[in-house]
């Protein structure tokens, strides 16, 4: 059984943990969890300004384990500890998602492909998948990790499901976010082969 996501949350706000703040668009704003309040999370952030009724999905990692959900701004301006007004309060949490957005296994392919080496699955440590969309998927890697992908940088990456053909489509780093130890990449799919098959694939993988 997994944890209580609202009970995960205030830990979070206690610890005053970082966050990133993905927003439909590809973008992304580092954030930390404030507090939980009985209408939504508040969070801080300078980096970027959010409007209300924006739909976003929220990364945060707390002692090695990953968590995911998605999100609707409610309230932007929303005054915070340090006195500021940099507090955004979301709320409506759906899809909350602990570990990976995505299992390994021979039915299921999220690899970018370097133009050396052998492929880099998404769904298996060090790296953690984030989110995929017919538009783009983002993913995070230790700051240790052996490869670097540098923004605007042009990459191939692979995707499957049991039962339909592989697809291998162009991309290239959108966004690129440092946190403490992780670096969170966000590419934006820019070729597809075959459109009709990649949504198929898509939608099996985001289930």
């Amino acid at each position: 059984m997994g944890t209580d996501p609202r009970r995960t949350l205030q830990e979070a706000a206690t610890r005053r943990v970082s966050c990133e703040i993905l927003s439909r668009d590809g973008s992304c704003a580092q954030g930390t969890v404030v507090r939980v309040e009985r209408g939504g999370i508040v969070l801080t952030t300078a980096s970027r300004r959010f409007a209300g009724g924006e739909d976003v999905r929220i990364w945060l990692s707390m002692d090695g384990q990953p968590y995911t959900f998605e999100a609707s701004v409610i309230r932007t301006g929303v005054p915070v500890p340090d006195r500021t007004q940099d507090g955004l309060l979301i709320g409506f949490i759906d899809r909350w998602t602990e570990g990976t957005a995505g299992a390994a296994g021979e039915d299921r392919i999220v690899e970018v492909l370097p133009p050396n080496g052998p492929p880099i699955s998404l769904l298996l440590p060090p790296a953690q998948l984030v989110e995929v969309t017919l538009s783009g998927l983002s993913f995070v890697v230790p700051l240790a990790f052996k490869l670097v992908f540098v923004e605007s940088g042009a990459q191939q990456v692979r995707l499957g499901i049991a039962g339909v053909p592989v697809q291998e489509v162009s991309a290239h780093v959108r966004a690129l976010a440092q946190g403490e130890d992780y670096l969170l990449y966000h590419l934006q799919i820019d070729e597809i082969p075959d459109p009709d098959v990649y949504r198929i694939i898509i939608d099996g993988l985001a289930r």
